[in-house]
């Protein structure tokens, strides 16, 4: 045999009788089978879906094996917190539950990776975080937040700053110390031991104390369908015109509309009443400080705006009292162009108007309006043979202010009336002129006011 063969000859021996090799098998390790518990540690594990996340998957694990640790880092709120106090007092008990969750989840400092495992499309993080590291960073940043929210606290209780750069520091104190409000944060301020977060929330009470509110000008009388004039409202604090503030204005009944964007040089807010549209006999505006604009200044976060709009502020209700008019009410009423003694429209708009609130009165001296009542009427066409006779009544309505201005008219043509003799006839048309009268003309004229 050829020399050169045998080798060959003897590598396709060697390779027909060898066995298929198999792959090793990917053995889970002990944390992925069962839940790890390590003394001094906490532990995270987090399991991410490749197939369903195939281009993140390793950081849907990552923040998956987060979420799992922070479960494990147990918050109290201590009696000293703001957290307990403002839930006694406003409920803020989701609120709270909700951040206390925040902190946990975003404060996390010092974790290592301790292991990943990759099993078909599963992929495992595994966190642990010790006890005491943690704590030691998160006291130190407790510390570098209750130093930095004391210099906040100290320009915020400067009474030479301006009240707006006072508010917002005030606020600024309290959203540094987001993380923390669960805690007592018992610290050194101003010569004495306090509880920070309290110490804050306690001078902020007392500074917008300092925001009054007040009416200027004389007690509100209107006539319904009248407007109101120019409704002066003053913002001081320490008793001193606050300018470039702005309010926030509100009725249930009134329609209220601000004339001024924010308060003068001499603290004065200007709003109107366009027209009083409601009888109701006491009227109400109620006027607050609107500190939006400055809580945006200070802070985004959605918890801390809450806390700080919980917190009241002065706010004053401006009462205006309305009354219906008083009106005279006189008639001339025409039969055929001849003038008759005749009142009967003046009895039905007069009665007519008591019903709906209005006043009728006899002296014209005690009269807001003065409403005339113009009446007359013609007869139809009379044709031969036929037995039934026709008559027409047109009718005008007009009511006038103390200045003589008309402030309403209204008037109705051929109103008819059919009986077996004219006057008959005229007596009919004058009855369909009450009805008019009492269902359409007074409504209208009454809804005039309140339109």
């Amino acid at each position: 045999m050829n020399r050169l063969l045998l080798p060959l000859a003897f590598l396709f021996a060697f390779c027909g009788t060898t066995k298929k090799v198999e792959e090793p098998i990917n053995v889970a390790p002990a944390w992925v089978q069962n839940y790890p518990v390590i003394e001094g540690y906490y532990v995270g594990i987090g399991i991410a879906d490749k197939s369903t996340h195939p281009e993140e998957f390793i950081q849907v694990a990552q923040q998956n094996a987060l979420q799992n640790l922070s479960t494990q880092i147990k918050v109290n709120i201590a009696t000293e917190s703001v957290f307990l106090q403002m839930e006694r007092e406003y409920g803020f008990e989701e609120e709270f539950k909700s951040n206390i969750k925040v902190k946990a989840d975003e404060f996390i400092e010092g974790y290592e990776m301790a292991g990943t495992f990759t099993q078909k499309n599963e992929y495992w993080v595994y966190y642990r975080l010790n006890i005491e590291k943690h704590n030691e960073i998160q006291e130190a940043r407790k510390f570098e937040a209750m130093e930095l929210s004391k210099s906040y606290l100290n320009e915020a209780n400067d009474s030479y700053n301006k009240p707006q750069e006072r508010y917002i520091n005030f606020v600024s104190a309290l959203s540094i110390l987001k993380p923390y409000l669960s805690d007592p944060l018992y610290t050194e301020y101003d010569r004495k031991n306090v509880f920070l977060g309290n110490e804050i929330i306690s001078s902020f009470r007392s500074f917008v104390d300092d925001f009054r509110i007040k009416y200027v000008g004389k007690k509100i009388k209107v006539m319904i369908g009248d407007e109101v004039g120019d409704i002066k409202i003053q913002v001081n604090h320490n008793q001193q015109p606050l300018k470039n503030v702005k309010l926030n204005i509100s009725s249930s009944i009134m329609q209220v509309e601000k004339f001024s964007k924010t308060t003068d040089e001499n603290g004065l807010f200007t709003v109107i009443v366009p027209k009083i549209t409601s009888a109701e006999a006491i009227q109400k505006m109620f006027v607050s400080i609107n500190f939006e604009d400055w809580i945006n200044e200070s802070t985004s976060d959605v918890f801390i705006k809450k806390l700080i709009e919980s917190i009241q502020t002065h706010q004053i209700n401006i009462p205006a009292y309305v009354y219906t008019p008083n009106i005279y009410v006189v008639s001339q009423e025409k039969h055929f162009n001849k003038e008759k003694v005749s009142t009967e429209l003046k009895f039905a708009a007069e009665s007519a108007l008591n019903k709906l609130g209005f006043t009728a009165v006899s002296n014209k001296k005690d009269a807001d309006l003065f409403m005339s009542i113009f009446s007359n009427t013609e007869k139809g066409q009379v044709i031969n043979g036929q037995k039934m006779f026709t008559a027409f009544l047109n009718l005008t309505i007009q009511v006038k202010d103390n200045n003589d201005l008309i402030v309403f008219s209204d008037q109705v043509n051929k109103i008819k009336g059919i009986q077996l003799d004219i006057e008959s006839a005229n007596s009919d048309a004058y009855k369909g002129a009450k009805e008019e009268i009492e269902n359409s003309v007074i409504p209208n004229f009454v809804n005039s006011f309140v339109k």
